[in-house]
């Protein structure tokens, strides 16, 4: 058979269910074979970061491999933006893209660029399928290096090899993944120690620890330990629970900063991200990871290099006769109060005042489901939804490490293709859905429903607000909007704007509970946040904090 029918059938014999894609010269071949399937939905974007962007929020989402395609040259380097944010957040995806014939490799001809040169600081194997016999081996290398290392895999296959014929046979299945990494029975003990000797301990989530929410949560309530989340563990345990403390960094709680001051002890569970300069210094960590590279750089840090759901258990038997220090459970639960006072009065105000950021995020959480997908951009509001939203069991998903703005509405997109039956919501700056607001038609192409709330304010609003806190002068922040009420219609999409807290709640429970692509144009005030990293006690100044203040 052609390769390109080859690629599409050994696709849909590994469970692809999805491609998300731009047209180009360089796979029209493909293109012609995608169309004349239904094993596979072609879901044709706007743009290529945004296909790669659906693909990474795909892989994160589900934790399979998910596939996005292009063209050559810039289809290729346009792909490289969403690819990126794929790599940093440990999303298995495959990209396969164009090139051009193998004849034209090397040369000055149009559209050529060396892709394995491009893609190799982004991906964990990449490589450039010149001959027809070689595609089978290449492409299940790609998806099984994608799917063990947590990475994007890249094939560049040349436009003529398309549409030759390939020997390769069809594999029906790929090798089954390791099932876990089995734990040094003695750091599991030494790290069980360590807990058992705590007094005052806090334990810090990460999205890793979202398979395992329940024994976190148990674990925590056997140590009598105060939790506190990264954005991404947000929802692992409902945040009215009266040992969760908030979150950590600039999205973080001043309770939070407080009982790290206090705190003798902190359990890092499944979390890569590490905000050193508000880790007081002197503290004792422990931090279990399966991947040793996403153990952090810590002098008084001790690791337990295995999964969660084989340490857990193992903890919580060998602590089963620990009990809580009824003091230090008093001062989390008071820490917990304060937490849950700080969001209210933050948000606190009359009708008829204008939104701000954090009065949204609040009153969001009282409008979706406790299940729902919360898609994120990347901006001033994504701390404020880590800091006031109210979660119960919804999952973020964003753009971690790489932070591109964007990102929101193509994963709200593959989100909602993915899971068609749970609720999704998407909340985007209006900076991040300027760069990506042609795939609003992509949305609408796709049939897909859920609310689209844009944080208006006229401005980058994270960026002004660290040019104020560096004592700069903002400059290049303020944004022209069009009027997205209007756009979205011209769309075939129902949307509505609102200017004041007293339509907030009434606006966000139709926009949730409507079974159609909604847009809701949130007019919000100026930035108002407050640096965290202020707050921090003085006698519990991180390390770094500190010596930055001595120099």
């Amino acid at each position: 058979m052609q390769v390109a029918q080859y690629i599409t059938e050994q696709l849909a014999a590994w469970g692809v269910t999805r491609i998300y894609g731009v047209a180009g010269d360089a796979i029209l071949p493909w293109l012609d074979a995608l169309g004349k399937q239904r094993q596979i939905r072609y879901v044709a974007c706007r743009h290529e970061s945004a296909a790669a962007m659906m693909a990474s929020a795909e892989a994160k989402l589900t934790g399979k491999p998910a596939v996005c395609t292009t063209t050559s040259g810039p289809g290729t380097i346009q792909l490289l933006n969403g690819l990126a944010d794929a790599q940093t957040d440990r999303a298995p995806v495959v990209a396969i893209t164009g090139q051009v014939e193998t004849y034209r490799l090397g040369g000055e001809y149009k559209q050529y660029v060396p892709q394995e040169d491009v893609m190799r600081p982004i991906s964990r194997y990449t490589t450039t399928v010149a001959h027809p016999e070689a595609i089978g081996a290449v492409l299940k290398r790609a998806f099984v290096t994608a799917a063990s290392q947590q990475g994007v895999a890249h094939l560049a296959v040349c436009k003529d090899v398309f549409s030759r014929t390939t020997g390769c046979p069809l594999i029906p299945a790929l090798p089954r993944q390791a099932s876990g990494l089995r734990a040094d029975r003695g750091d599991v003990e030494q790290a069980a120690e360590w807990m058992g000797r705590a007094k005052k301990p806090l334990m810090l989530l990460g999205v890793g620890a979202r398979r395992v929410a329940d024994a976190c949560r148990r674990l925590a309530e056997q140590a009598g330990a105060g939790v506190l989340v990264s954005l991404g563990a947000k929802g692992v345990v409902e945040e009215s629970h009266p040992l969760m403390l908030g979150g950590l960094g600039e999205g973080g709680s001043r309770a939070g900063l407080d009982a790290l001051a206090a705190a003798d002890l902190l359990v890092i569970l499944g979390a890569s991200w590490f905000p050193q300069a508000f880790i007081p210094a002197g503290v004792p960590v422990v931090q279990v990871d399966r991947l040793p590279e996403a153990i952090h750089f810590h002098p008084d840090l001790f690791s337990v290099t295995a999964d969660l759901e084989e340490v857990l258990p193992l903890w919580m038997r060998r602590l089963e006769n620990k009990r809580p220090d009824p003091d230090w459970l008093a001062r989390v639960e008071r820490w917990h109060a304060a937490f849950w006072q700080e969001t209210e009065q933050a948000v606190a105000a009359g009708p008829d005042q204008p939104v701000t950021p954090e009065a949204l995020m609040h009153a969001l959480s009282r409008a979706v489901d406790d299940d729902a997908v919360i898609t994120l951009d990347t901006g001033e509001h994504t701390i404020w939804f880590n800091r006031a939203f109210r979660a119960v069991r919804q999952r973020p998903l964003f753009s971690g490490k790489w932070r591109t703005m964007g990102y929101g509405l193509p994963a709200a997109i593959a989100a909602k293709l993915n899971q068609p039956e749970r609720q999704v919501v998407c909340v985007t700056g209006d900076g991040g859905l300027q760069m990506c607001l042609s795939e609003l038609m992509t949305a609408v192409e796709q049939k897909t429903a859920f609310p689209l709330i844009v944080v208006n304010n006229g401005t980058l609003g994270l960026e002004e607000w660290k040019m104020t806190q560096a004592g700069l002068v903002p400059f290049g922040t303020r944004l022209q909007n069009p009027d997205f009420v209007q756009w979205a219609r011209a769309c075939g999409v129902p949307a509505r704007s609102v200017r004041s807290r007293g339509e907030l709640a009434s606006a966000l429970t139709e926009a949730c509970a409507s079974d159609r692509l909604t847009l809701l144009d949130v007019h919000c005030t100026l930035p108002t946040l407050t640096e965290r990293k202020r707050e921090i006690p003085f006698q519990a100044q991180a390390s770094s904090v500190y010596n930055e203040r001595k120099i």
